[in-house]
């Protein structure tokens, strides 16, 4: 029996597994809840469901902190660092083979460019004017973009230069492998069109800017589609191993910071709102012997982390009265997980404006934004950046708006000020892709809104998985996981999309309907019982759809405070877990090479 390949999605599988069985002896072992809820609960933390079969209230302070620190290691985010930092680990292993290249930074400006040309053996006739295009061999095929050398940009100059460009196009746009995915990966609005020549010569821009960038590789080398380099000399390896060793440095210190920052600066912001507030929030945290500092750090981490798990048996909807917490756990939550590339991408663009171009950080924060996906999972080109940007707010006012019309005259909704509403209804909107937290008793809301919130559960993973795989994640050689597959047909963007949404499609509804089987056999006698009304088929499809999409929203039960979950079987239980854990990697791609390559070695294969 052949065993399955140990690379990184099946390490990833192990390790969120292991945490949740880790749950037991922490939770279990007090007596307070049985061994299946501390497993739900640990399966709950560290796939960031957010679904609570007991309320944290009642839990003792040492079993609250470690599903706090379990959070805080099995987020989307602290996994990647870890991953920058096996990298770096390998770098440092490795280093004597690599070259002094890694240890020193390389001077910016036109000195140090010219220097550079000079050190290995290169003419000065290479200029920034230096273009890509396409070479081609005896038989016509396409193998590969190079470096257009000065005479040559002058040899085609005027018309004759417009002309030659466009003779190029042709091959360009057939070509599967180069532009087409070049162009789909620096902006994801192009679905529907063809490669025009307009679209086509930005491309050429991009990668001509890309080349002056690197002054330092020799002529020959050329940059292609997800930041391939092809034709590089030994001395061009080492270098580009150089700068992308040096851009892993200063990304780590930036993640680490940019991660627990976001956690002590959200839990200041609530700290100082709940120390100056009315004091009927103060009561309310008293009333469930809850500390305001301490609920205040807790709250933040929940949202930041997106899990969802609050201190107060009712979730949020005390606090939904109060516009300052509710776009403040707003903005917390887009930070910590749907626009965490967003802001991620506009603090290296920051950092590189400020900082002083002779800056020795300067080389890594532009490789950094000229090749995002060679040294990050979540870090993506421009394009591809404010396309996320734009589908993340457009979503979020759409399910803002939605809850506001079809609960106009609701009472869940009439006693609050117009205000309070927007507030609310904004941080429901966006807790209903992620985090998990309620604003309102979802039970009470109209059916059209509860099925908005359904739908909404369901694609909270599709932006940033979509965002991945349209910045070419199917290239093996872009961070070492993602292999290539064949089926793939990049020509037209539409269809190249929606080939991944099929393909995720697949992945999700199978499984999404053989949970549901099992709780409507493990659950039918509650079911079919008249007595028991809020055990409906569309709460408990809500219910596995919440948990498999991460986001941590109930229906609920009458007289519990807890997910209905709560009254689930044993076995319905265990289905709930499974359901989370396979929910928990559905925005990760399909196939993965192997968990970290080095950089060096993925460029050996490229000037194969």
């Amino acid at each position: 029996m052949r065993c399955p390949p140990l690379n990184f999605i099946a390490l990833h599988y192990a390790y969120i597994f292991v945490m949740g069985l880790l749950s037991i002896p922490f939770l279990y072992l007090y007596g307070n809840i049985s061994a299946i809820d501390a497993y739900f609960m640990g399966s709950s933390t560290s796939t960031e469901s957010g679904l609570n079969v007991v309320n944290l209230n009642e839990l003792k302070l040492y079993q609250q902190l470690y599903l706090y620190f379990a959070t805080l290691f099995t987020q989307m985010g602290f996994v990647n660092i870890l991953l920058v930092v096996v990298r770096l680990y390998w770098f440092n292993k490795h280093l004597d083979n690599f070259g002094p290249a890694f240890l020193h930074a390389r001077r910016s400006g036109p000195d140090s460019q010219e220097d550079a040309r000079l050190e290995y053996g290169e003419s000065k006739a290479t200029s920034p004017g230096t273009d890509v295009v396409a070479e081609t061999g005896t038989s016509g095929k396409l193998t590969g973009p190079r470096l257009k050398s000065k005479e040559e940009t002058t040899r085609y100059g005027g018309d004759n230069h417009r002309q030659h460009r466009l003779q190029t196009l042709g091959p360009l746009r057939e070509s599967r492998s180069i532009d087409r995915a070049a162009a789909l990966a620096s902006s994801i609005f192009v679905i529907g069109r063809e490669p025009t020549p307009s679209l086509i010569s930005r491309e050429l821009t991009r990668r001509r800017r890309a080349s002056d960038d690197m002054p330092y590789l020799s002529t020959g080398a050329s940059i292609g589609r997800n930041s391939r380099f092809y034709n590089l000399t030994r001395q061009d390896r080492s270098e580009l191993g150089g700068i992308e060793y040096r851009s892993l440095k200063l990304l780590l210190k930036i993640v680490v910071a940019y991660y627990f920052g976001v956690h002590l600066i959200g839990a200041i912001g609530l700290v100082a709102w709940i120390l100056h507030a009315d004091s009927k929030y103060a009561a309310h945290l008293d009333e469930f012997a809850q500390d305001k500092i301490w609920w205040a750090f807790y709250t933040s981490q929940t949202a930041v982390c997106n899990l969802g798990f609050t201190l107060t048996p009712d979730s949020m909807v005390f606090f939904q009265d109060s516009p300052w917490v509710m776009f403040w756990l707003s903005l917390l939550t887009f930070a910590g997980n749907t626009l965490y590339p967003v802001f991620l991408r506009f603090i290296l663009w920051t950092m590189s404006k400020v900082t002083p171009r002779g800056s020795s950080i300067q080389e890594p924060l532009q490789f950094l934004l000229t090749h995002p996906r060679r040294c990050y999972a979540l870090l993506f080109p421009g394009g591809t950046t404010w396309a996320l940007f734009g589908i993340i707010i457009g979503l979020n006012f759409l399910g803002t708006l939605i809850l506001l019309v079809l609960d106009l005259h609701n009472p869940e909704f009439t006693h609050l000020t117009l205000a309070q509403r927007v507030a609310a209804a904004f941080f429901q909107s966006a807790a209903a892709r992620h985090t998990g937290a309620a604003s309102f008793t979802l039970s009470n809301l109209s059916p059209g809104a509860q099925f908005t919130l359904l739908v909404m559960m369901y694609i909270s993973a599709f932006p940033i998985a979509m965002s991945i795989r349209s910045s070419n994640i199917y290239e093996e050689k872009s961070l070492g996981y993602y292999a290539q597959d064949p089926t793939y047909n990049e020509d037209r963007g539409a269809s190249y999309l929606l080939q991944h949404m099929q393909k995720q499609l697949g992945f999700d509804l199978w499984y999404i309907f053989l949970g549901l089987f099992c709780l409507s056999v493990s659950e039918a006698s509650k079911l079919a019982d008249p007595s028991e009304p809020a055990f409906s088929f569309f709460a408990i499809f809500f219910e596995v759809v919440s948990a498999y999409g991460g986001v941590g929203l109930t229906m609920g039960y009458p007289d519990i405070t807890s997910a209905l979950s709560t009254e689930f079987s044993t076995f319905g239980k265990v289905v709930m877990c499974a359901m989370m854990l396979r929910g928990r990697h559905r925005g990760m791609p399909y196939g993965l090479d192997r968990a970290i390559m080095l950089p060096v070695e993925r460029l050996v294969e490229h000037s194969a």
